[in-house]
């Protein structure tokens, strides 16, 4: 037997009016104690074509033994539309950096593949994760374009780029009985990072909050009974 095999394929277009999204600072001088307010607003339009992909693939043996392959795909193209600002600047409403953070939100791609064996008292898991790169803009693009020379020049000094990276899980479990069973793993086995940033960024440290994480390896172990 070649074991058994599925295909899932699912495409999308999102388009939507009047999104709602958290606006960039306003002067708000005049409010005691306050230098600057942001409002949630119905600000942007956006188009969003995507694409999911799931392949898998299973083979049982002898022993009830088993093996699964699964490959999993999502894919995204985010257009920023418009942006409905009326008669307000539009940098201030939803300037250039909201624009990345909006667009980050919809990266263009994450891939995982899942590898897994078991049998009656054992298995692993073993799975590779890759995180598309993304651009963020940091809070230099609140400043002045002028120290930059242009305003072309800020926006390239705070893009921070989060280059692509792949991420390691690993768990092995062992069943010493129907009751109790102990997993021990990693999640992110080889300690990978995102690419390091200066402390202009929307944390105030080397790292954006980013889908993949910055906290790096994580080890565990895990004992389970049942009654």
């Amino acid at each position: 037997s070649i074991g058994s095999f599925s295909a899932t394929v699912d495409g999308y277009f999102i388009d939507i009016k009047d999104r709602i999204v958290l606006t960039g600072n306003f002067d708000a001088s005049g409010i005691p104690n306050v230098e600057s307010a942001q409002f949630f607003v119905n600000g942007v339009d956006t188009k969003t074509t995507g694409l999911d992909v799931v392949l898998s693939w299973r083979k049982s043996f002898m022993n009830d033994n088993s093996f699964t392959a699964t490959l999993m795909g999502n894919f995204n193209d985010m257009e920023i539309a418009s942006v409905n600002n009326k008669g307000l600047d539009e940098q201030t409403f939803f300037g250039e950096r909201e624009k990345a953070f909006l667009l980050a939100s919809a990266p263009a791609s994450k891939i995982g593949l899942n590898l897994n064996y078991g049998t009656k008292r054992f298995d692993v898991g073993l799975s590779f994760t890759r995180f598309s790169e993304i651009e963020l803009l940091d809070y230099q693009a609140y400043e002045d374009p002028a120290d930059y020379g242009s305003f072309e020049n800020m926006i390239a000094a705070a893009t921070d780029t989060y280059g692509a990276k792949v991420i390691t899980d690993l768990n092995i479990g062992i069943k010493f009985s129907d009751k109790l069973k102990l997993d021990i793993g990693s999640n992110n086995l080889l300690n990978v990072y995102p690419d390091q940033q200066d402390d202009w960024s929307d944390s105030g440290g080397y790292w954006d909050p980013i889908q993949m994480g910055f906290s790096g390896a994580f080890y565990y172990g895990r004992l389970s009974f049942s009654f």
